[in-house]
């Protein structure tokens, strides 16, 4: 069987201590290790048939494979070692089609001007091939009527069920679990910080059964007293299971109390765990929650920004993204990275919008099988912000904290280790602060620990403490985010008989650190604006720290502050992008020095990561032009994929706006649409990229190809706008291509460059291979 396969893949790694550069074709070749089908043909094939470039600056070669194929290897390795190659057939120099001309200019084009750009080598990508799990949850549920139907009022006002409760409400719709709650006749509690007429609320779970039947999916359009009753029901048993502080406005509740009220009242698996995000790198986390949906199903999972949101978490494809459904009757469901939880609607108690602070979720939520699992605890503490040794005593700030479902009474401990921590030497329990743990559980937290570690336990030397909790006799450590060290290095030195001076630290395991901020050209005031930079991490692990625009006073403290972002460092350095919207209050005109910060958990302060210089400008009305559009190879193009290029510049202020890329046929009808959203400063000039494909096409048809934008025009709504004429194009015989066919009735497929099938519908920026029949091509998506 013919195989055929053209992809480009480049990667620009900013703050890479490497630079790439130009290779021979040999070196070209020797990074061909990864293709198992082309390692036969790496030392006989020496010589390219073709070179793409110039001989200074090449770009691609061309080898002909003597066992039959060929294979486009890029000649800088700034790219992915192979571009392209099939298993049979030969490549002419020639007798070159216009489409293949046109696809490798295009290639050629992007690598060279990766390469001025400075960009650093490709690196493969490290995400593992993972199958696709399509979304599980069918309910598109939400907080208000019907749902909120028995709700408790609060002065006399209906109440929202609460994100919590919808979150859970939909994931026990999933299991139809269970269909009687639990016994507890005694169960009653009054939302602490609610008006003075909050009513005490009581339940008695052995009353709650669920109507599961008549639970509808939906109940955006009609239903009956029974089917409003079976959900709300359902929401008033999660909603006083999580001791819901019910509101008119917003009702609120501990996000990581959910799984001790599924495990308490409605019979889950007791090994059930909260887990929050920061104690994993990006790619444990996702795999983390990946293995979750395969192995159990979906999960409720929360983030913050302006506010906390909680949410559902019910599938996952193939290119990364996972699926998220926000509770909000269906609104901004869809595929979301993990870094960049933003969706596009926000519906009730969701500030505004994107979750990417604070991340965490419940694992391992399913029906109880019978058995009784032990508990699972996590106890965390986000860093050690200060230390005091007086005598014997050790006294340790920080945010301590129990992220498990259940409440745990327990005692402090400091579990000693010899210096490089192989070795366990003890432990003490003599504590001042606290005396003990009771009922201590995700809603209390603890500051401070100070414990004695009397001279008789150790002697002289040097000491890695834990700080931990016993529970049940089992001892757990206080965990910290991966970029933080969770021990304190303790040195006790003899000064007399019997005496010791002692001193404690903590090892720093890395700085974050972002390089090349920049705000994008002058502020505007009222205005959103663009931020970007790298962020590096000076340690081996990767980590994640969500950040706050702000601009600083000559003193250098904080003025104001603006919606930020969740920002991963790396060792090698992360690009990074985000638009925030103008900040919370008055903002004079003047210079200014711009900051991203966060507030420190302790001290609530404001800790600024990097500044940079700004100006803010009076409100300008965003304004733009767009300079130029242009068709690649316009007349012979590959209906697969028709790369158009867009230069907009920006006349005033910040304009913002969406483009649309089209293509139309002889007749006028719009065949294909692509919308890129647009974003430019005054004075600034930007490039918009888009590939589209055309269905059915047939060589030698005549299309025309635009870009354009909309404005309301009545009568009539929304209208497209043309500043520039339409550009002619033409089908090419994309059958000229070896091995690659005609076959326009065949089923069209998508694959991603691991080769794994997406769905057409839902394709994200990136590149993909497209087949039809015996079709094969590239296309990229932007």
């Amino acid at each position: 069987m013919r195989k055929t396969v053209l992809f480009l893949s480049l990667a620009l790694m900013s703050g890479m201590s490497a630079t790439a550069r130009s290779l021979s074709p040999a070196e070209a070749l020797g990074r061909v290790t990864n293709q198992p089908a082309l390692r036969s043909s790496r030392a006989s094939a020496q010589t390219p048939v073709m070179t793409v470039g110039t001989a200074d600056a090449p770009s691609l070669y061309v080898f002909n494979r003597p066992e039959g194929g060929w294979m486009i290897v890029a000649a800088d390795d700034v790219a992915a070692p192979v571009i392209g190659y099939s298993d049979s057939g030969a490549i002419d120099p020639a007798n070159l089609p216009e489409n293949m001309k046109g696809w490798l200019d295009n290639c050629s084009r992007q690598i060279l001007a990766a390469s001025a750009d400075g960009a650093g080598p490709y690196l493969a990508s490290e995400t593992p091939d993972r199958e696709e799990i399509a979304p599980m949850v069918k309910t598109t549920w939400d907080q208000g009527a019907p749902y909120n139907k028995l709700c408790p009022k609060v002065s006399g006002r209906a109440t929202y069920t609460g994100c919590v409760a919808t979150a859970m409400a939909q994931v026990m719709k999933y299991f139809n679990w269970p269909a009687q709650a639990g016994a507890n006749a005694n169960f009653s509690y009054k939302w602490r910080g609610g008006p003075a007429d909050t009513p005490t609320l009581s339940a008695d779970f052995s009353n709650f059964s669920f109507d599961w039947n008549n639970m509808l999916d939906s109940y955006f359009t009609a239903y009956n007293s029974a089917q409003s009753d079976a959900v709300a029901n359902l929401m008033k048993a999660c909603g006083y299971s999580v001791e819901m502080g019910y509101s008119p406005v917003a009702s609120a509740a501990f996000n990581e109390v959910v799984g001790r009220a599924l495990v308490t009242y409605f019979d889950y698996d007791g090994g059930l765990h909260n887990e929050p995000r920061e104690l994993y790198s990006s790619a444990r986390w996702e795999q983390m929650v990946y293995d979750n949906l395969r192995d159990c199903g979906p999960m409720v999972y929360w983030g913050s920004g302006s506010v906390a949101h909680c949410f559902v978490c019910d599938g996952y494809r193939p290119d990364g993204y996972f699926h998220f459904n926000w509770g909000w009757s269906g609104n901004s469901n869809g595929y979301f990275l993990l870094d960049a939880l933003n969706p596009s609607f926000v519906g009730t108690g969701g500030g505004t919008g994107g979750y990417n602070n604070a991340q965490g979720a419940l694992f391992g939520a399913k029906p109880s099988d019978g058995l009784r699992p032990e508990p699972v605890y996590t106890f965390t503490c986000s860093s050690f912000s200060d230390l005091k040794v007086q005598g014997t005593y050790l006294t340790i700030q920080g945010i301590f904290k129990n992220r498990s479902p259940y409440k745990v009474n327990g005692n402090a401990v400091y579990m000693i280790y010899s210096e490089d921590g192989s070795k366990h030497v003890a432990t003490v329990d003599d504590f001042f602060t606290p005396s003990s743990f009771t009922d201590f559980g995700p809603e209390l937290d603890q500051v401070t620990l100070m414990g004695s570690i009397s001279n008789s336990v150790l002697g002289e030397g040097t000491y890695r403490i834990y700080p931990g909790i016993r529970v049940d006799g089992k001892e757990y450590v206080f965990r910290t985010p991966v970029s933080e060290a969770d021990y304190i290095i303790y040195t006790r030195t003899k000064t007399g008989t019997n005496q010791y001076q002692n001193t404690a630290t903590v090892p720093s395991v890395g700085e974050k650190v972002i390089e090349n901020l920049s705000t994008n050209g002058d502020l505007f005031v009222s205005s959103q604006f663009k931020v970007s930079g790298t962020a590096r991490f000076t340690g081996e692990a990767e980590t994640s720290l969500y950040l706050l625009a702000a601009l600083l006073d000559d003193e250098g403290k904080v003025l104001v502050t603006a919606e930020g972002a969740n920002i991963t460092f790396t060792p090698e350095g992360e690009p990074f992008e985000f638009i925030s919207s103008w900040f919370r209050t008055t903002v004079k005109p003047g210079d200014y020095t711009f900051a991203l910060v966060y507030m420190d958990d302790i001290t609530y302060e404001y800790r600024i990561v990097a500044s940079c210089k700004t100006t803010v400008s009076p409100y300008v009305y965003g304004e733009y032009k767009i300079n130029s559009f242009e068709v690649d190879n316009p007349a012979a193009v590959d209906p697969a994929a028709v790369h158009m290029t867009a230069t907009v510049s920006g006349l005033g202020g910040i304009a913002q706006d969406k483009l649309y890329f089209e293509i139309k046929d002889a007749a006028g009808n719009t065949v294909t649409r692509l919308m890129k959203d647009l974003y430019v400063s005054a004075g600034n000039t930007v490039t918009l990229n888009a590939t589209l494909s055309i269905p059915d096409a047939v060589a030698g048809e005549a299309y025309t190809a635009n870009v354009c934008y909309e404005r309301y025009s009545f009568p009539g709504g929304m209208k497209p706008v043309y500043d520039l004429p339409d550009v002619p194009i033409t089908i090419g015989d994309t059958s000229g291509i070896p091995g690659i066919g005609a076959d326009v009735n065949a089923k069209v497929e998508y694959f991603n460059l691991r080769g794994l099938r997406v769905d057409a519908a839902d394709l994200v920026p990136g590149i993909y291979i497209r087949r039809q029949g015996s079709k094969v091509s590239k296309v990229i998506v932007k």
